[in-house]
């Protein structure tokens, strides 16, 4: 593999077995600080130095131990999810039980390694458009449950909430993504009824009650303008409130045609606050501030798939956030990969960047958000910006 790509850090589960082994390869924690190197005798000591942090190793040197790729595991999850919805439409079985393994696995592959998850989602067209959009929602409610200090049970359950809002009209959110102006009549009469519809195939097959309510009032506004029931604030429950925000936050992340904004700018986005505003826009006054604070604080100024014009012309991606919670607003991203060339061409590989304010000439610095920039990402290998395996089918 080439020289640019050998710092790119994959992440890996220590096995039981491997306790009392030599180490196949040198493994780091989230911050890129070795842990323990290649050769050298896995005691159980690791575990304790570790924690709760993740562990990593070098995507060159993964074939060595038996890792996960989530990222593959999210593909097949959303073929699940695209299945599920179109037995509704002839009939086909749909059980309680589908809901919740989709949901499990979700949380289970996020949990492994959130930030690849994320940005993947993010970039990549691994489905249609309603599919895409609702695991990217899924993983946001994720992060925010976590926030939240929710069980894991909770997280999971709401996970199944974020997969299942739109059950029973992901054809017609497929048609929605490609309008550019205003919603067609037509389209907003079945818009209205859409969570009653995915509510009622919950209730069906015997989703847990908080889990079916979350849809229900997912379209609910703060404010009362929300639909089906026009509920207002202590009316709908916290779950809906999260779901509403991830909805919009995904769509905004997945640059849906027609939903702004139009620009990310560096000048207006000094801040969490000034992003946040920016962002949201006039949304921010049907939704729980609070809860959209939490969940902001947590992605920061740059969340993993992040696309930055560089000064050097070359567009980069943000691949992981800082595992350091205080330095999670800084404006300096912890991992930048270049993909694209100052001419616009895709590198083979990513590339490493530096990126620094007002240093050495071998650094770089960040431009702006680049995401409007491109009406379409280029074709590329997204997983390998992560470690993971190219070409996922």
């Amino acid at each position: 593999m080439p020289a640019s790509t050998a710092f790119i850090l994959r992440a890996v589960t220590l096995s039981p077995a491997l306790i009392g082994t030599i180490a196949p390869c040198d493994f780091f924690d989230g911050n890129e600080n070795l842990l323990l190197r290649e050769g050298a005798l896995i005691s159980e000591n690791i575990q304790k130095k570790l924690g709760n942090r993740r562990l990593f190793c070098n995507a060159q040197q993964a074939t060595a131990i038996l890792t996960d790729d989530p990222l593959r595991a999210l593909v097949a999850i959303g073929k699940k999810l695209s299945l599920a919805d179109a037995a509704l439409s002839t009939n086909d079985s749909f059980s309680v039980e589908v809901c919740e393994e989709l949901a499990e696995s979700i949380y289970l592959n996020w949990q492994f390694d959130p930030d690849a998850c994320i940005g993947f989602m993010r970039v990549a067209n691994p489905g249609a458009p309603s599919v895409c959009q609702t695991i990217l929602a899924a993983l946001f409610v994720a992060e925010l449950g976590v926030a939240h200090a929710f069980t894991r049970h909770e997280v999971i359950s709401l996970i199944g909430s974020a997969l299942t809002m739109n059950l029973g009209s992901m054809a017609l959110h497929d048609e929605m993504a490609n309008c550019a102006g205003p919603l067609p009549h037509s389209f907003r009469t079945l818009l209205m009824k859409h969570p009653n519809q995915a509510a009622e195939i919950l209730l069906g097959v015997g989703v847990p009650e908080a889990w079916s309510r979350a849809v229900l009032q997912h379209h609910e506004n703060l404010n009362g303008s929300g639909y089906p029931n026009g509920l207002s604030r202590g009316s709908i429950i916290l779950e809906a409130r999260m779901l509403r925000l991830v909805d919009i936050f995904a769509a905004r992340q997945r640059m849906r045609r027609g939903r702004g904004p139009l620009y990310w700018s560096m000048s207006r986005a000094r801040d969490l606050p000034g992003l946040t505003k920016q962002i949201f826009g006039a949304d921010l006054d049907v939704l729980d501030i609070s809860l959209t604070r939490l969940l902001m604080g947590r992605l920061g100024l740059f969340p993993p798939g992040t696309i930055v014009r560089l000064s050097n012309g070359e567009m980069a991606i943000v691949s992981r956030r800082s595992y350091d919670l205080t330095r999670a607003t800084t404006l300096i991203p912890r991992e930048v990969w270049s993909f694209l060339d100052a001419n616009g061409q895709p590198h083979p590989v990513p590339c490493a960047r530096l990126i620094k304010q007002r240093t050495g000439s071998r650094d770089f610095r960040i431009l702006g958000y680049a995401h409007d920039d491109l009406p379409r990402l280029p074709t590329y290998d997204w997983p390998v910006i992560w470690g993971y395996s190219s070409q996922i089918q």
